[in-house]
């Protein structure tokens, strides 16, 4: 084989990989409010494992005056009121497409809990929605990821069935039980995780999550970082979607082509392997 020839078929395959590495995992910036320090273990998994950029502040007062160049904002407290600044921030962000998730908890924090659930109401439009207020969960059971084709249960990783632990969790009420993800599977087990994609909210941009209990946050397992890189996925498409789509998500304007680079780099590793067997064969 020529030398040239070689040097030209090493460099299409070094440039295959390389742009297949960064299409696997795209990092994300990410605002994390730890008001109790309670997101060690998440912050390693984020930072170190999915390759995030974490803005971290402990409180909800201190937020960045811009919050554009966050794709998600991750809520660690669980005790106390933010207000209605942070609130209506919050909003302004899922709304512009941003992801959020909020952290419910038990009755220890029913103030916090009003909180979460006023911003989820107003991005849902579910005005009955309740998050806490009904006491502690009867069950002692753990917390289930649960069975329907959910994109939240199923990419990239298939978590229905599989557990994580929590500790004492709060009610989570919504009108819509078809945005439950999680529940205590037991008699007189609590709804413990609610999502709503981008077509379940009012101005059809964002997403927003929220598990009840931080305690599944304390110590990370296996299937626990599984679920975690699911709701990373989930937040992070939350795109507006065109004006009409969500009440009417058949439109031909709706069906966005998804970006397909792996095309392109299938092509260029093809035409560098045929190349080497090519050479081969001179």
């Amino acid at each position: 084989m020529k030398k040239s020839f070689k040097k030209g078929i090493n460099t299409l395959l070094i440039s295959a990989g390389l742009l297949f590495g960064a299409n696997i995992s795209n990092a994300a910036e990410i605002l994390v409010v730890d008001e109790n320090g309670r997101l060690a273990a998440w912050s390693d998994l984020f930072a170190n494992t999915f390759g995030d950029t974490l803005t971290v502040t402990n409180s909800w007062s201190m937020l960045p005056a811009d919050l554009s160049t966050f794709d998600i904002i991750w809520d660690g407290g669980y005790s106390n009121d933010p207000g209605a600044g942070p609130a209506g921030s919050v909003v302004d962000f899922v709304n512009n497409g941003g992801g959020f998730y909020g952290q419910t908890e038990r009755p220890c924090c029913e103030s916090h809990n009003d909180w979460v659930e006023s911003i989820f109401k107003t991005l849902t439009g579910d005005m009955a929605m309740q998050f806490g207020d009904v006491g502690d969960s009867p069950s002692g059971a753990t917390g289930t990821f649960l069975t329907p084709d959910s994109s939240i249960l199923l990419e990239p990783n298939d978590i229905r069935n599989t557990t994580f632990d929590i500790s004492a969790p709060g009610q989570l009420f919504v009108s819509d039980v078809s945005k439950v993800f999680a529940a205590q599977v037991d008699v007189g087990g609590f709804n413990i995780g609610i999502a709503y994609a981008t077509e379940d909210l009012v101005n059809n941009a964002g997403r927003i999550v929220t598990i009840s209990d931080i305690d599944w946050l304390n110590s990370i397992s296996a299937d626990e970082a599984l679920a975690l890189e699911n709701i990373r996925t989930f937040l992070l498409a939350g795109v507006p979607l065109p004006e009409g789509c969500g009440e009417n998500p058949n439109l031909p304007e709706c069906h966005v082509p998804a970006p397909a680079p792996a095309t392109g780099l299938l092509m260029l590793l093809g035409l560098a392997l045929l190349g080497v067997r090519f050479s081969q064969k001179r």
